[in-house]
């Protein structure tokens, strides 16, 4: 072909769709080549994980000994909403791994977390993909810190989770990352989730959110009066300690709703203050009641299913409260139905029963009420919330700040 037909626009149009396409082939192929490698890596990475975290094999390190090892000794079970690794070697249980994902600072976290046979213990931890900064967060991955979780309980004291954090010390704590503080609550967040949601039978459990932040709490004064004698059903709880896990999408279902009390008048505030959605303990921020057992009681204006509830007490001050119930029921009278959540009440000082549940100082995160009935029943139904309190330590008025009850209606 001469000079001047390739020259030809005709020519040069037609070479140049000509490229284009099989740039776009080589691309096209190039892109499905590069995908199936990558997934493919990704699969066996996520596998080597699991044999890792149930402890399987030891020393193993070829590809196909691991995808062996697997075959042979695992079982994906489906549970609820999440898949369950069991591992067996001759006939018995070993472990049980859970796929555990979410996002740190920078990027995705991605890993499996094991347990012991009997349910009881955190068997291992391993984080096979995470982008936080090498040297802080990036220490998420290493074996080193990875190692302080094996043998860490799933549940102390009543509840479920661990505590990750450089100033505390106890069964469920590990310690964190200096710098890295974003990467380790987020991770924290994530394992206390697949904790939660195992313990469950496989139902998927999020940590409940209370909506806080630094401007929505006032700050409390530190300590306690010296001179009041501390209740020996008292937990001294540090700020920081396991989420409380309820099912993904509720809602503060008491927000803005109606509010009766055993006072016809309060010594201070209004009721509707209790379901107002401000949680601050300034001066004019809370309703003060009578001295002596008082309650309040919300009514949800319909039937709902509830998970939690929490309660703040007023707590610009260091108070612990007296007696500190929560009941519901779908009898506005509280005469028939009547379900206790909560009772503190060790001497069955208010009449309405003696009660186990530990005492707490009054705190700007809230005393939190399991209200799910245990694992196998989840949430309770009911219309009507009441709390009672019987006054405060020292001979302290009774002083709510809010109530909110989290749960999901029917049309939720």
């Amino acid at each position: 072909m001469n000079l001047a037909a390739r020259e030809h626009p005709v020519y040069v149009l037609a070479f140049t769709l000509a490229m284009c396409a099989a740039c776009a082939l080589l691309l096209t192929f190039a892109k499905e080549e590069w995908h199936q490698r990558i997934a493919a890596n990704e699969s066996f990475e996520r596998i080597a994980a699991i044999v890792s975290a149930l402890q399987l094999g030891g020393s193993v390190e070829s590809r196909s000994e691991v995808v062996s090892l697997y075959d042979k000794l695992v079982e994906p079970q489906e549970k609820e909403d999440l898949v369950v690794y069991e591992a067996r070697q001759d006939d018995e249980v070993v472990g049980y791994a859970l796929d555990i994902e979410g996002r740190g600072k920078y990027g995705p976290i991605k890993g499996i977390l094991s347990f012991t046979p009997d349910r009881t213990r955190i068997l291992d931890l391993t984080i096979y993909e995470q982008q936080e900064t090498p040297g802080l967060g990036g220490r998420i991955g290493t074996r080193e810190w990875l190692d302080q979780f094996r043998g860490i309980p799933v549940m102390t004291d009543g509840r479920k989770g661990i505590v990750i954090d450089s100033t505390l010390e106890g069964p469920n704590v590990v310690d964190g990352i200096t710098g890295a503080s974003k990467t380790t609550y987020e991770i924290g967040k994530i394992i206390n989730s697949a904790i939660a949601s195992f313990l469950a039978g496989g139902r998927r459990l999020v940590p409940l959110d209370l909506g806080l932040s630094a401007d929505d709490v006032t700050m409390a004064t530190p300590g306690y009066p010296r001179h009041l004698e501390k209740p020996p059903h008292l937990r001294e709880e540090a700020e920081k300690r396991p989420d409380f896990m309820v099912p993904p999408g509720v809602e503060n279902l008491a927000l803005n709703k109606p509010v009766t009390s055993s006072t016809d008048f309060p010594i201070l505030g209004e009721m509707e203050q209790l379901t107002d959605g401000i949680k601050k303990s300034g001066e004019f921020d809370f309703v003060e009641l009578d001295l002596g057992p008082q309650w309040v009681q919300i009514d949800l204006e319909q039937e709902a299913t509830i998970y939690a509830v929490a309660v703040w007490h007023y707590y610009k001050n260091p108070t612990i409260y007296n007696d500190v119930i929560v009941q519901v029921s779908n009898d506005p009278s509280f005469e028939s139905g009547v379900t206790t959540l909560f009772n503190n009440d060790i001497d069955n000082t208010s009449g309405l029963g003696q009660g186990s549940d530990p005492a707490y100082y009054a705190r700007w995160w809230a005393e939190l009420v399991d209200a799910r009935g245990g694992d196998d029943m989840p949430g309770t139904r009911c219309r009507y919330v009441r709390v009672y309190t019987n006054s405060g330590a020292g001979n302290e008025e009774t002083r709510f700040v809010e109530i909110a009850v989290y749960g999901k209606t029917d049309q939720s």
